[in-house]
């Protein structure tokens, strides 16, 4: 059987390793995403040769697809052997149209998929982001204009201690009075972020508007073309503020990690209103992700 732990940051540069070297520009699988959310997900993590697959016992032990190199049909049984033996099928999530090519010739039709639009990754390239050019993106650099318009302002990256301890009382204050429980579990994912800011290797900022901070942003790299923001916030009221921090972002992004070519802006959850926010900066490409239950054992041959 599977050999299945909490995630430890110990673990974080073998993980990295397999994702870069997999291709996968899914956020799903960014290593500071599972640490950061682990206490929201508790995920867990086994490691099987060059694969690793994460499961979530707090949902019913769904299982994410077994990302990595090699054989994956043992593994997928050894996982299918565990379900049935509490009862279940085996459901794995978080499948693309990449991975889906490796599992559809092993199961054939003894499958049933549903594809999750709600977890579909929104990627952009960084010049998109970064020169907002074009009829499609006029509307973002009005946005901009109008923040311009409300005095003096100044992008700043977040780089050392006084910096982090800044962008806390940021985050703080945007969470003030805030009682939702998705969010309580975003604000505690940021409290993680901010502890193991350097170590988990977050590049974020800080948008300020008359000498106050107004916005916030943070990213990791998730492979060697791809970032992936997982943290983007602007005060209520601050008309352009969301506009001018992902574009200043994108700036940076180009100037400090220059082979970076994309970056994934992670799901939409199925949040109406975000899903139009991210939908009106037109990405180059939704990541598709897709749920599958197996039906049968797998086939012989």
């Amino acid at each position: 059987m599977l050999e299945f732990r909490p995630v430890k940051l110990e673990d974080q540069d073998f993980v990295k390793t397999v994702i870069c070297s997999s291709g996968c520009h899914g956020a799903d699988y960014s290593f500071a995403n599972l640490y950061i959310w682990r206490h929201a997900y508790e995920p867990e993590i086994a490691f099987v040769r060059e694969r690793i697959v994460i499961r979530m016992p707090k949902y019913g032990y769904i299982f994410a697809y077994p990302k990595g190199s090699g054989d994956v049909k043992p593994i997928i049984e050894e996982l299918r052997t565990d379900a049935h033996s509490r009862g279940q099928r085996l459901v794995m999530r978080g499948l693309t149209p990449k991975t889906m090519e490796e599992f559809e010739p092993i199961y054939g039709d003894q499958f049933t998929i549903e594809e999750n639009r709600e977890d579909a990754d929104y990627i952009y390239t960084v010049e998109k982001l970064r020169d907002l050019r074009g009829r499609k993106l006029s509307s973002k650099r009005n946005h901009i204009r109008h923040f311009e318009r409300n005095g003096e302002w100044e992008f700043k990256l977040i780089e050392g201690g006084k910096d982090i301890q800044i962008a806390k009382a940021f985050v703080t204050e945007f969470y003030k009075e805030k009682g939702d429980s998705d969010l309580v579990r975003e604000a505690d994912a940021i409290e993680q972020m901010f502890e193991h800011y350097e170590a988990l290797g977050f590049f974020g900022g800080l948008l300020y508007q008359k000498g106050e901070p107004v916005a916030f942003t943070a990213a990791t790299q998730l492979d060697p073309l791809t970032m992936d923001v997982h943290f983007e916030k602007a005060l209520p009221g601050v008309e352009g503020g969301y506009t001018m921090v992902n574009r200043e972002f994108a700036r940076a992004i180009s100037e400090r990690f220059p082979d970076v070519e994309y970056i994934n802006r992670e799901e939409d959850m199925g949040n109406p209103g975000l899903r139009e926010a991210k939908l009106s900066y037109h990405p180059v490409r939704l990541l598709k992700k897709y749920r599958v239950e197996i039906l049968s054992a797998l086939r012989q041959g």
